[in-house]
């Protein structure tokens, strides 16, 4: 069975990586959505995104990392997953998780199926990677290490991004 797990990314933060390198055991293939919405502005560019998501996915064998502007059925469809992967981290996820899932079934005949987060990654959120890094606050423990250096640059030379 393949799944596919979507998201902004911006950016990626151990709670994703949680939750990829799980899915990574629990699926024959997994694809890795970056997506990307035209009324948001992002910290990162949709390829910078893909390319932070190949880097610290690269030991995982079977996890296929991409990107698109369209709608996530869509690509479902085009890439062969038989599954939508979301992850929660908390009771406050699953309405707007829900809705969605309602959606993807309606539009795509698309299942979701959602894996609650490890507890120690429940209240991260890649906004809170922001705020911190935008504050020179430290990030270390909240996103890999291999993109630590990235996201302080990224995030002294943007003014203001969602």
């Amino acid at each position: 069975m393949k799944a596919i797990y979507a998201g902004s990314f911006s950016p990626p933060t151990l709670g994703h990586l949680d939750i990829i390198r799980r899915a990574s055991s629990l699926f024959e293939e997994v694809f890795v959505a970056v997506l990307s919405q035209s009324e948001k502005r992002y910290l990162f560019s949709l390829k910078e995104r893909e390319e932070m998501l190949s880097r610290i996915t690269r030991d995982m064998q079977n996890v296929r990392v991409l990107s698109d502007e369209g709608m996530l059925v869509d690509l479902a469809r085009r890439v062969g997953a038989d599954v939508i992967l979301r992850g929660i981290r908390d009771a406050s996820d699953l309405p707007l998780e829900m809705q969605m899932a309602v959606a993807n079934r309606r539009i795509g005949e698309m299942d979701t199926l959602f894996l609650v987060c490890s507890p120690q990654y429940s209240l991260l959120s890649s906004s809170i990677v922001r705020d911190c890094a935008r504050h020179k606050a430290p990030i270390e423990g909240m996103v890999p290490p291999e993109i630590v250096e990235d996201i302080y640059r990224a995030c002294a030379t943007a003014p203001d991004s969602k």
